[in-house]
């Protein structure tokens, strides 16, 4: 038996042919720019703290901050999943 978790903005959005998937679910450019420089982050802080390299630890706590900002400041200027613009209809 399988169930359903679609929502009903979830049935509102698959239904409007001007977004090919939901929205909400984390897609969106302020979403993944924060997560893909978080991650870049850990990943230096990580490498910086196997090879006692302090410079590239912080040089990677930067990056993960740097990320953090960017994602939030992108998500106000509209490139988050609330801000998507609703096409002029015609």
């Amino acid at each position: 038996m399988t169930t359903s978790h679609r929502t009903a903005e979830d049935d509102l959005v698959l239904n409007d042919p001007t977004h090919a998937e939901p929205l909400g679910h984390g897609n969106s450019p302020a979403a993944w720019t924060l997560v893909l420089l978080v991650l870049a982050g850990t990943l230096l802080v990580g490498v910086g703290m196997l090879a006692d390299l302090f410079f590239l630890v912080i040089a990677g706590v930067v990056v993960a901050v740097a990320g953090l900002i960017a994602g939030f400041i992108m998500g106000k200027a509209g490139k988050g999943t609330k801000g998507h613009a609703q096409p002029a209809e015609h």
